[in-house]
């Protein structure tokens, strides 16, 4: 199937199912590759392109020739991951405004409680078995993804997720 058949746009602009359909299964691939390339998350690219499709579904109407259609879906991904990059440097920067404020704020017996809720939670870590402290370590210390952690220690993806659960179930036994 191909949007470049004006009645095939002509179906999508008037939210025919199977236009619709066919929109979708054609532009997944490449525009799911192209979010990837930059955000370098499965997870968050998914998240990213249904953004997009929904984004480009409700301006249908405003497709207007077949031949811009492919320009219009990337720059509309373009500027999606653009927002999600500003979003991601929002977030950030309210969590280090969050807790500069926090220490700026905090009193010494809260900084020694805190300090001993460091070091309880520190140990506990070090009783974890070696390869789930490992998958803990480069998953909340490196912020590496899911399937980054699978490559760098030659395991899959849900072995990667069924550590870091039982590593937050042993974790939160031990501090309990």
């Amino acid at each position: 199937m191909n949007l470049s058949d004006p009645i095939l746009l002509q179906d999508f602009k008037n939210g025919e199912k199977h236009a619709v359909d066919a929109f979708y299964s054609l532009y997944k691939k490449p525009v799911l590759r192209f979010i990837l390339s930059m955000v370098k998350d499965p997870f968050e690219s998914e998240g990213i392109f249904h953004e997009v499709f929904l984004k480009i579904f409700r301006k249908r109407c405003e497709l207007e020739s077949s031949d811009r259609v492919q320009s219009y879906i990337f720059t509309i991904t373009k500027n999606e991951v653009i927002d999600y990059f500003k979003r991601l440097k929002r977030d950030r920067e309210r969590l280090e405004s969050f807790y500069k404020n926090r220490i700026e704020d905090s009193t010494g017996e809260e900084m020694a409680a805190e300090e001993m809720i460091f070091q309880r939670l520190e140990s506990a870590v070090d009783t974890l078995p070696y390869q789930r402290k490992k998958v803990l370590e480069l998953s909340y210390f490196e912020d590496k993804s899911y399937q980054e952690i699978a490559e760098e220690l030659g395991i899959s993806k849900n072995t990667v997720k069924n550590h870091l659960i039982k590593a937050r179930i042993n974790l939160r036994d031990r501090l309990s």
